[in-house]
């Protein structure tokens, strides 16, 4: 049982920070669609930084300033260029999943996993220090959204960004400060994908992890706590399609076992629109936000 909930919260721990960052993003009024690059490109930066430098430190300091650059990127083409931001979103996920594969090729003359020497801590049960920080992170991203004033006036750009620029909030530099958190969690949970349990990054080794992190942002009603109890619902549903091909191996379709955490994604994300329903409540139009 102690095993199982190990590998539940290592399953978890990227898609926690991902779904983390698309809180702030989304607290800001940005439907963040990106958050699966940004995993792909911190996994990648970090393992080639950690196989040319030999440093764990050097390696998310590299992840993070990288996804900092393209979260900067992501701003000025919504903010300035006024692009749509589901599709910048999707192009910058897109974007990364060929680029990272490319890079491999080009950089390290192979198709193949490479190898890192060097790995996160992992101070007590084989968990991260990172799924540890997850935890503090929670806590920290509650207090900052309900008990500071930054926070108030962050989710005032998300709810209503006409009345927050009338009372003299900077609308665009509240979604820049998001982004830029968005892109450092996003780092973090890179990190952890490829130097924590594996220590090596694969072509597509978010394997939709990021989306997963946006369906717990939304699942969880864009609050701290519910995004981190969804997330760590879609890390369960990982580990119990690990555990079921060691456990039921030959007997369950591994097609089937890949299809889990999806499939527990659009139920539980129906069941949560029935029940809205049912109470009076209209699930969000999320093509309705304005920039």
């Amino acid at each position: 049982m102690v095993d199982f909930l190990v590998t539940c919260l290592q399953a978890a721990t990227p898609i926690w920070l991902a779904a983390l960052a698309g809180l702030f993003a989304q607290r800001s009024g940005i439907l963040h669609l990106g958050l699966e690059g940004l995993m792909l490109s911190g996994a990648f930066v970090a393992t080639a930084t950690a196989i040319r430098t030999g440093s764990v430190l050097a390696a998310v300091g590299a992840a993070i300033a990288v996804n900092l650059l393209l979260s900067l990127l992501f701003w000025v083409l919504v903010t300035h260029f006024k692009a749509n931001v589901l599709i910048v979103g999707l192009g910058l996920s897109m974007t990364a999943a060929g680029a990272t594969g490319y890079a491999l090729v080009a950089f390290f003359d192979t198709e193949a996993a490479i190898e890192s020497p060097v790995g996160l801590p992992r101070p007590l049960g084989g968990l991260s220090v990172l799924t540890f920080a997850a935890f503090g992170l929670t806590w920290l991203s509650w207090w900052t959204i309900r008990r500071t004033r930054a926070g108030l006036k962050l989710s005032a750009c998300g709810s209503d960004p006409f009345a927050a620029r009338s009372a003299g909030v900077p609308v665009d530099l509240y979604r820049m400060a998001a982004l830029q958190v968005a892109g450092l969690l996003c780092a973090l949970a890179g990190t952890e994908l490829s130097l924590a349990q594996v220590r090596s990054f694969s072509d597509n080794i978010a394997q939709g992890r990021g989306y997963l992190a946006f369906a717990a942002v939304l699942l969880g009603g864009v609050a701290p706590v519910g995004v981190s109890v969804a997330a760590v619902f879609f890390g369960s549903a990982l580990a119990f399609g690990i555990q079921s091909q060691l456990d039921f191996n030959g007997v369950l379709p591994p097609q089937f076992v890949l299809m889990l955490p999806y499939a527990a994604t659009i139920a539980a994300i129906s069941v949560t629109v029935v029940i809205k329903r049912r109470r009076g409540g209209q699930p969000e139009v999320i093509m309705e936000r304005t920039l």
